[in-house]
């Protein structure tokens, strides 16, 4: 199973938990995501919420959740379009890789320099 799990209760920004309109910086990138996927027509990419990723220095939070290959932790992603289709465009990268390992080169500038934690996938 690949999913992107979204950190509903992000803080907006450094300075306010809340942006103008009263959402939380995770919900807003959690829209942003949903959008792109719905402007692109795109059914095939799971996307889930969760209260708290513990990773509140550095919100935006959201997980490339994989079972099989690699999963990885971001965070200081900004809820906007562009940061939320490079998002989808590495998740996608991580997809069609075998180990879920994506060479450097091919990572869309907004997403260096957010990636947190490389998780291996469990084993029996």
């Amino acid at each position: 199973m690949r999913r992107l799990v979204v950190c509903s209760t992000c803080k907006y920004s450094a300075e306010s938990k809340f942006a103008p309109d009263g959402r939380t910086g995770g919900e807003m990138m959690l829209a942003e995501i949903e959008e792109a996927l719905s402007r692109a027509g795109r059914s095939d990419v799971a996307v889930a919420r969760h209260e708290c990723l513990w990773n509140c220095t550095r919100p935006c939070s959201v997980l490339l959740q994989d079972d099989e290959r690699f999963s990885y932790i971001t965070g200081g992603n900004t809820p906007e379009p562009a940061q939320a289709e490079a998002i989808i465009a590495w998740f996608d990268l991580h997809g069609a890789s075998a180990d879920g390992v994506v060479p450097f080169r091919q990572w869309p500038q907004k997403m260096r320099g957010h990636f947190i934690a490389r998780v291996p996938p469990v084993k029996p």
